[in-house]
């Protein structure tokens, strides 16, 4: 499983004044301006899985997009619960739009992703539920280079709950973390897998190895 930026789902910005900038031209732009683009000819592509329709609107090109991942089953977690490893399985879906320029290079990428999924304690047959539904903005550094720049997650990170309802742990808020480095600027509210991950709190999760137990 992977963390982008210490953030969970298990392995895995600036909103800053530039970006509400864009979205107004984008929106500023009469639709019969509109020109479909070939998405292969802008910097760096959406990748073909993403779907994505690209139109060029005034002196910015927009990209929509929506796609599903494979479905993830039984993959290791990482996170160990006595001397037993935590299973995962979890369907993972996006809906967002890329910004470039005239040019055709980046800007931002803007999406929201929601996850389903479960953990198994493969030792004792337990199943926990858990969902996620963040936002994430990542803004470009340097236009056309995706490896630049900040990103910002925000929302419900996780919420992880037993088959009858109960709440086991709930991990959500907002993560500022630079693209580059991976280096987390700013969290807000709580984050028990990124405790966990990112900060070695082997107590972060343990209401779950409990749940699980």
């Amino acid at each position: 499983m992977s963390i982008i930026g210490g953030i969970h789902p298990l392995r895995r910005i600036r909103l800053a004044a530039a970006a509400g900038l864009l979205f107004v031209l984008v929106l500023a732009t009469p639709a019969s301006a509109q020109t479909t683009v070939d998405p292969s000819t802008l910097t760096p592509p959406p990748p073909a899985q993403f779907n994505a329709v690209c139109q060029e609107r005034g002196s910015h090109i927009t990209c929509r997009l929506a796609f599903e991942d494979p479905d993830v089953v039984n993959e290791p977690t990482g996170i160990f619960c006595g001397s037993s490893e935590l299973l995962n399985s979890f369907r993972r879906s996006v809906v967002g739009k890329r910004v470039y320029d005239a040019q055709g290079r980046l800007l931002q990428r803007h999406f929201r992703e929601s996850f389903d999924g479960t953990f198994v304690n493969p030792a004792t047959g337990k199943v926990a539920l858990w969902t996620q539904h963040d936002t994430y903005i990542h803004n470009l550094a340097v236009p056309g280079d995706d490896a630049t720049g900040t990103t910002q997650v925000s929302g419900l990170s996780t919420r992880v709950w037993t088959p009858n309802g109960g709440t086991i742990l709930t991990d959500a808020g907002t993560f500022r973390f630079d693209v580059a480095s991976d280096e987390v600027l700013n969290a807000s509210a709580h984050h028990p897998f990124d405790d966990y991950f990112r900060l070695g709190d082997a107590d972060a999760l343990e209401r779950l190895c409990t749940a699980l137990s």
